[in-house]
């Protein structure tokens, strides 16, 4: 079979075959009409590739479409249970080490990736493991080699610079 005919063959068991497989996907996902869509296509995917094999065997081709959408459907069901979603309503607000919840933590260290990327970089390391990452000072000196001291020292120092790199931020725009 040429490609160019064994794509309008195809097409054409697509076309004859597409409702009355929605339908049998549809009754295996339970009416989940998401489900059962994709699981017709996964079905015509795994049938397209195997094509010429399809048409050389003795049988009902359409019958053998319904067994391919049963087995996607199955096999959705059997890769959705191995993920356990948790409901939204039910995830509490985290909070970050330092006590601001987790949504504006995050606004607020996109502003904050510029101004840190200005630090010299001491300041720079001890600010992203202990504020950004939340590592403790004594966590962060282990990973740098500094003593705990230290690495409050550099995040004094850094809170010092960012204080002045945002006052003088705060003069550019208001200028």
């Amino acid at each position: 079979m040429t490609e160019p005919d064994r794509g309008t063959d195809f097409e054409a068991f697509v076309l004859e075959t597409s409702a009355a497989f929605s339908r049998v996907a549809r009754a295996e996902a339970g009416g989940d009409l998401h489900s059962a869509e994709d699981a017709v296509q996964v079905a015509y995917m795994r049938m397209f590739t195997s094509w010429e094999k399809i048409v050389a065997r003795p049988g009902n081709r359409a019958a053998y479409g319904r067994t391919a959408v049963r087995n996607a459907v199955i096999d959705q069901f059997r890769r959705n249970q191995r993920m356990v979603p948790a409901p939204l309503q039910e995830l509490p607000e985290q909070e970050s080490q330092t006590g601001i919840p987790d949504a504006a933590y995050e606004m607020i260290k996109e502003g904050i990736d510029e101004l840190v990327a200005k630090l010299p970089d001491r300041q720079r390391q001890a600010i992203t493991l202990c504020v950004l990452q939340d590592f403790s000072p004594e966590e962060a000196g282990r990973r740098l080699g500094l003593k705990e001291e230290s690495v409050k020292k550099y995040i004094r120092m850094a809170i010092m610079n960012l204080k002045k790199f945002v006052n003088e931020t705060g003069e550019e725009e208001t200028a």
